[in-house]
């Protein structure tokens, strides 16, 4: 019976991951600064033990107590980094705020949390699979989200970095690229924008828009021991858009 943390529960790719995983007699610790309905329902699971309100990324003193205390109490045997934000601006008209917000999120309170992890781990000599969502952004580059891939990218140098260093120390670290996947903003974004829509599924072989269950699937299967040779890989769940 393995327990983990997973980030960013609220919605989308974490609910989704969070459901599966739960659904499979993992026990988890959630930590999402969104709180929804469907999470709540959640709470009666018997293998949630413990569902954290916290906006990671705002403070990150408070980030590195919080998991401190969180890796104190619990064995950790896996941390999936999902949450994240983005925010769209042009590089002349970057608002510095909204740019360091989306650092602190993406990336420090990220390597926050692995850190403090891999400080305890040291004194438990098991097995641990660290999991963070990445993006198609961050290797290929779109127009407006600079700083978003710019935050991702670093958090997959991050990862990359560590997996070597800890590669001998039964430590596994992986990165998901997703695509576009049906998140919480799915039908807005089709409401608002019929016309990028209809390049975006051109411009994917798979010609449809990914399902979160798709990326979640991906990865239980990283946090799992039928991954037990992956390490520092960065897998994309992208319906053949980084191939095209």
């Amino acid at each position: 019976m393995k327990t983990g943390i997973i980030t960013g529960t609220g919605k989308g790719i974490g609910l989704s991951t969070l459901k599966i995983l739960l659904k499979n007699k993992y026990k988890i610790i959630s930590i999402t600064k969104s709180k929804t309905r469907e999470l709540e329902t959640l709470t009666k699971n018997k293998n949630l033990i413990k569902n954290i309100y916290h906006p990671l990324g705002e403070n990150l003193l408070s980030d590195r107590n919080l998991i401190s205390k969180i890796y104190k109490k619990y064995k950790i045997d896996f941390l999936v980094c999902n949450a994240g934000v983005r925010h769209r601006d042009s590089i002349q008209n970057m608002d510095s705020e909204k740019r360091k917000y989306t650092l602190n999120v993406n990336y420090h309170s990220n390597v926050i949390l692995i850190e403090e992890l891999l400080k305890f781990f040291k004194k438990k000599k098991t097995l641990l699979s660290i999991v963070c969502i990445s993006s198609i952004v961050g290797n290929l580059g779109f127009k407006d989200l600079s700083s978003y891939a710019s935050s991702k990218t670093a958090l997959e140098g991050f990862i990359k970095s560590a997996a070597v260093e800890y590669a001998k120390k039964n430590v596994r670290m992986n990165m998901i690229a997703p695509g576009f996947i049906k998140s919480s903003y799915y039908n807005k974004f089709l409401k608002n924008q019929r016309n990028l829509n209809k390049w975006i599924l051109s411009r994917t072989p798979m010609g449809r828009w990914g399902k979160p269950d798709e990326v979640a699937n991906v990865i239980e299967f990283l946090i799992s021991e039928k991954s037990s040779y992956i390490t520092g890989s960065t897998i994309y769940v992208d319906g053949g858009w980084n191939i095209s």
